[in-house]
């Protein structure tokens, strides 16, 4: 047979994987010691690269992948699967909560694995507990939940003691969402925008996941997932920090959460990132 006939015949009977799609933007930063706030990351999904052209002015590329997490680790997970140092995140002192205990159960009941419990809860944050700007009260996770409304800060300190309350490592990020205008954020967040910061500051946390490491979540909406706007720091933003966006690719489109409530939130879908 004729060796072109044949090629055209594996083509057609053939299924090409999809290429990875892959959500980056690049940025420069500005300020007295941006090197100490801003750091390398590699964790699932998420990754912040740094360079210094010039050895004196700092920028970062920030890539998200959407290739599917490994969803194999069951929940909740076993205490000898998680490192020593990381278990203490679990023995640390909570206060006593029935409301709250009931309610992680009730939001993890029948999850089969860790991320299906995170997308529950990080549901139930975005979707239950109303956003407002930060107004100078003290947020905890309980007023948050007793009160039904909180900033970035209140939903992430919930959803780290839900979290927490079921078995599952978690721990606070502080951070920036970048932006180039007051449009690009939500409506009830644009009056907090910075142009100066060149976005707004910003919470939310990261899980740890046998074998995959620190997965990090917004409780603003996102499972398992952040986007290439999220500036993970080592520490809070100096006052004279400035993030310039160099460029930026459009952002990836996640399927809808199916937690309860109205309202579209978004969540990386849940496989083998082997497939």
């Amino acid at each position: 047979m004729n060796p072109g006939i044949v090629l055209a015949l594996l083509l057609a009977t053939t299924t090409l994987p999809n290429p990875l799609s892959v959500e980056s933007a690049r940025y420069r930063f500005l300020g007295s010691s941006p090197w100490r706030a801003v750091h390398a990351i590699e964790n699932p999904g998420y990754r912040i690269a740094l360079s210094a052209r010039d050895g004196v002015v700092l920028e970062a590329r920030v890539e998200v992948h959407n290739r599917p997490l490994r969803d194999d680790v069951p929940f909740p997970p076993a205490l000898d699967s998680i490192p020593v140092e990381i278990r203490a995140l679990l023995r640390a002192s909570r206060p006593s909560d029935p409301e709250t205990e009931a309610l992680a159960r009730l939001l993890t009941r029948g999850a089969e694995t860790e991320l299906e419990a995170v997308e529950r809860v990080i549901s139930y944050t975005s979707r239950r507990i109303r956003y407002e700007l930060p107004d100078g009260r003290v947020e905890s996770a309980a007023s948050c939940r007793r009160s039904g409304r909180g900033s970035c800060v209140g939903r992430s300190l919930l959803a780290e003691d839900l979290l927490v309350r079921s078995g599952i490592p978690t721990r606070q990020v502080t951070g920036i969402l970048t932006a180039r205008a007051a449009g690009e954020l939500s409506t009830e967040s644009r009056a907090a925008f910075n142009m100066e910061l060149g976005g707004v500051r910003h919470r939310w946390i990261e899980v740890y996941v046998p074998r995959l490491g620190w997965v990090p979540s917004d409780p603003g909406g996102l499972a398992n997932s952040v986007t290439a706007r999220h500036i993970a720091l080592a520490e809070p933003p100096m006052a004279d920090l400035s993030v310039q966006t160099l460029s930026r690719s459009s952002e990836l489109a996640w399927p809808p959460l199916s937690g309860p409530g109205k309202g579209l939130t978004l969540a990386r879908p849940r496989g083998d990132a082997g497939r």
